[in-house]
C-alpha cells in the first residue's frame, strides 16, 4: 500500500486523486494547494483523500508534508516543477509531473537526473495525456522500427457548445500559445513563428481536413532524448485552436498596455479576466445536461515514419480520449479534458512506484514492457489507443 501527495486541487488535480483513492494499491491520498475552498469544490468524496492548505512555492512546507509518502505529483502549474523536485529530494520521495515549463527548447526537470539518480529514486516528467501518453504512443511505435525518420503529432481540441467553455486553466493555454514553437530538425531545434506552417490532417471520423498548426509543447523537447529522429513537430486543430488563433491575431493575448479612454489596459489581462473559469464538477454537470452544450473531444495522432527491414514504413497510433458524452458516465462532473489527463496522469503514477530505472525521464523513456502495460491499463479507463499503416 503506497501514499501519494498531489500539489493541486483543481480540475485535474481532482481526477488523479479520484483514480489514485479507488485503487488497492493505495492506502492514501493527500491533496495539497493554496486555495482549500475551492479545492473542495472539486476533490472526490472518498475516506482515503484528505486536503492540507499548502502554497506550492513554500519548499519546507512541502518537503516536510511529503515525508512518509511515496510520490509527490505535480498537478499545478509546471512553474513550481523546480521547487517541488528539490522537495521530492530533501523529502526522500519519488516525483511526477504532468508538463514543462520548457523555456528556450530546455526541459528543465531533466537537470535533476543524477541528482535523483544519486538517491535513488524516479522522477517520471510530462507524464499525463499530452505530454505523456502521446510520448508513449511514440515509443510504442518506434520499436517496430529499425530507422525513425520523423515523429509528428496532432492534437484535436474540438468543443460544439453554444456557451463559453474552458476545460483547461485559461492562463496555461494562453500562455502555451504565445510561447515559441520549435521543432527538431536535423539534430537541432528550430524556432518557428507562432501558429506556423499550417495544415490540413484528418484525424478519425469526422474529424478529418481540419486545419493543423505548430504550437509549442513538451513532446517536442523529450522525444529526440530518447529516440533518436531526424525531425519532430507537433501541431493542434479543432475549434479551441481557431478560437485562440483569432486571439493572437487580433492582439488580445499581448501584455502591452493599450489606452482605452483614460485607462491604460492589457488586453492579456482583460481576455484573461472576463474568460469563463474551468468549471467545478458541479458545474460541470449543469453544463452538459444543458441542451445548448452538445458534446467535446481530446484526440491526439501519432504518425512515425522510418524504416523496417530495409523497406520504408510509416504507421501510426490514435489515442481516443472519451468525448465529454462518455465522461459524463465514465466520471460526471469533470470535463473532457480534465478527464484525459487526470486518468493518464494516474495510470503513470501507479506503474512509477514500480519502476526500476532511476533518475528523471519523460514516457518515451520506459522499456517496452512498462510501455506496454500502461497502454493496456488505459481500456479500463474508456480510453482508445488504435495502432495501424498510416494511409
Amino acid at each position: 500500500m503506497v501514499k501519494i501527495f498531489i500539489i493541486g486541487g483543481g480540475a485535474t488535480g481532482s481526477v488523479i486523486a479520484h483514480f489514485l483513492a479507488e485503487s488497492k494499491d493505495v492506502e492514501a491520498v493527500l491533496v495539497g494547494d493554496i486555495n482549500t475552498r475551492k479545492a473542495k469544490r472539486f476533490l472526490p468524496n472518498n475516506p482515503k483523500v484528505s486536503l492540507q492548505q499548502v502554497d506550492a512555492t513554500q519548499k519546507d512546507k512541502v518537503t516536510l508534508l511529503a515525508k512518509g509518502f511515496d510520490l509527490l505529483i505535480n498537478a499545478s502549474l509546471s512553474q513550481f516543477n523546480k521547487i517541488l523536485l528539490d522537495a521530492a529530494l530533501e523529502a526522500g520521495v519519488n516525483y511526477q509531473d504532468l508538463a514543462s515549463k520548457w523555456d528556450n527548447a530546455k526541459v528543465e526537470q531533466l537537470d535533476f537526473h543524477e541528482k535523483f539518480k544519486a538517491k535513488n529514486l524516479v522522477g517520471l516528467i510530462n507524464a499525463s495525456a499530452s505530454p505523456g501518453m502521446t510520448n508513449l504512443v511514440a515509443k510504442l511505435l518506434s520499436l517496430k522500427f529499425d530507422r525513425v525518420d520523423s515523429i509528428k503529432i496532432r492534437l484535436l481540441e474540438n468543443v460544439s457548445s453554444d456557451m463559453p467553455f474552458t476545460a483547461w486553466s485559461k492562463e496555461i493555454a494562453f500562455d502555451e500559445v504565445t510561447q515559441t514553437p520549435y521543432v527538431w530538425d536535423k539534430n537541432r531545434f528550430v524556432a518557428k513563428d507562432n501558429f506556423g506552417e499550417e495544415e490540413l490532417f484528418s484525424f478519425p471520423e469526422p474529424f478529418t481536413n481540419r486545419k493543423c498548426y505548430l504550437v509549442s509543447q513538451e513532446e517536442v523537447g523529450t522525444l529526440p532524448i530518447y529516440i533518436k529522429a531526424k525531425y519532430v513537430d507537433l501541431k493542434i486543430g479543432g475549434t479551441e485552436i481557431e478560437f485562440v488563433y483569432t486571439l493572437f491575431k487580433i492582439g488580445l493575448l499581448k501584455n502591452k498596455l493599450v489606452r482605452i479612454g483614460n485607462a491604460l489596459i492589457s488586453p492579456y489581462e482583460l481576455i484573461t479576466k472576463v474568460w469563463p473559469d474551468v468549471p467545478s464538477p458541479q458545474e460541470m454537470k449543469k453544463l452538459a445536461a444543458s441542451p445548448k452544450f452538445r458534446d467535446a473531444h481530446f484526440w491526439a495522432s501519432v504518425i512515425v515514419a522510418g524504416a523496417a527491414d530495409k523497406k520504408k514504413k510509416i504507421l501510426r497510433g490514435d489515442i481516443l480520449f472519451p468525448p465529454q458524452a462518455e465522461v459524463n458516465k465514465l466520471h460526471s462532473g469533470s470535463n473532457y479534458i480534465s478527464y484525459a489527463a487526470g486518468a493518464s496522469a494516474a495510470i503513470f503514477a501507479l506503474e512509477t512506484l514500480k519502476l526500476k530505472e532511476k533518475g528523471v525521464y519523460s514516457p518515451e523513456a520506459l522499456d517496452k514492457e512498462t510501455a506496454e502495460a500502461i497502454a493496456e491499463r488505459l481500456k479500463k479507463s474508456g480510453i482508445k489507443i488504435e495502432i495501424g499503416e498510416a494511409v
